[in-house]
C-alpha cells in the first residue's frame, strides 16, 4: 500500500445515523467482505489489462513447454485471487481536507446521516501490529492497465479509474492467514455469518469530530447531539456545506 505523505491527513467515513450508532455503542469497527461490496463488482478482481498481459507472454513463449507453464501460472493466480477475495474484509475511508458532496449521496441513504472526521495516522493506530494492511488506493483503468507485480494483495489495492474521485485510504484485513495469528486476532471479532469482521476501536480516540448532513433537520441535530453526550463524543457540528447562497 502506497502511504500518504502527511499521516495526520484527514479522513472521513459517511454513514447512516443506524450504523454510527452500532460503532459507537460496540466499540467495534465493522469491515465489509471484499466479494459483498455491492458499490463495485470489481473489487478484488484482476483487470483486463493484467489478464491481455498474460495472455501476450503466453503467445510469445519460446517453446509449448513454456507456453504451457505460463498459462498455467495464470490460472493458479486466478484460483488464488477468487479464493483471496472471500477472505479480504475492507474498511473504506475518504482522504480529503474537505467534505465531499458525491460521498454524501453515494455513501448514505438519506438525511439521517453523518460524516466521522479522523486523522491518516489514529485509524492505524486503531489496528493490531500486522493484522491490517492500511494505505491508499491506486486506481487504474482496468481496460489496459497490468497490475505492479504478483503480490495477490495488488487486486485489493487497486480500483478502477472510475472511483478516483473518492480519494480512498483503506485497511484491509485478510482472514487467509498463519493459524496463530487468525485464532488469537481474527476468529474472536468475524461476524458469525462470516461477512463481516468487527475489531475493537477506540472510538473516542478515533472520532475527531461528528458532522451531519448538509440538509439535517434540528430534530436530528438534537438526537445526535443527545447520543454523543452520553458516549463522551464531541458534540456534533454542522456541515461546511449547509450554508445558504446570499444576494
Amino acid at each position: 500500500f502506497p502511504q500518504p505523505i502527511d499521516r495526520n491527513a484527514t479522513i472521513w467515513r459517511y454513514q447512516d445515523f443506524g450504523r454510527f450508532t452500532s460503532l459507537v455503542e460496540t466499540g467495534r469497527l465493522y469491515m465489509r467482505r471484499a466479494d459483498l461490496f455491492d458499490k463495485d463488482q470489481f473489487e478484488g478482481t484482476t483487470p483486463k489489462g493484467e489478464i491481455d498481459y498474460w495472455a501476450q507472454l503466453a503467445a510469445n513463449a519460446a517453446t509449448p513447454e513454456e507456453r504451457a507453464t505460463i498459462e498455467h501460472n495464470r490460472a493458479e493466480l486466478a484460483e488464488y485471487a477468487e479464493h483471496f477475495r472471500r477472505n479480504y474484509f475492507v474498511s473504506c475511508w475518504n482522504m480529503s481536507p474537505d467534505e465531499n458532496v458525491a460521498m454524501w449521496e453515494r455513501y448514505t441513504s438519506g438525511l439521517e446521516s453523518v460524516v466521522i472526521r479522523s486523522r491518516y495516522a489514529t485509524f492505524v493506530k486503531q489496528f493490531h501490529h500486522g493484522v491490517a494492511n492500511i494505505g491508499k488506493v491506486t486506481y487504474i483503468d482496468y481496460n489496459v492497465s497490468a497490475l505492479p507485480g504478483m503480490h495477490i494483495l495488488h487486486r485489493i489495492t487497486h480500483k478502477r479509474h472510475f472511483f478516483r474521485d473518492e480519494q480512498e485510504v483503506r485497511a484491509v484485513v485478510c482472514s487467509e492467514c498463519p493459524a496463530e495469528v487468525k485464532a488469537q486476532l481474527i476468529a474472536p471479532h468475524m461476524m458469525a455469518d462470516g461477512c463481516g469482521y468487527a475489531p475493537p476501536v477506540n472510538v473516542v480516540e478515533l472520532i475527531e469530530a461528528v458532522v451531519l448532513h448538509p440538509d439535517a433537520t434540528p430534530e436530528f441535530a438534537e438526537k445526535v447531539a443527545a447520543f454523543c453526550a452520553k458516549h463522551n463524543l464531541p458534540p456534533p457540528v454542522a456541515s461546511a456545506m449547509a450554508s445558504r447562497p446570499q444576494f
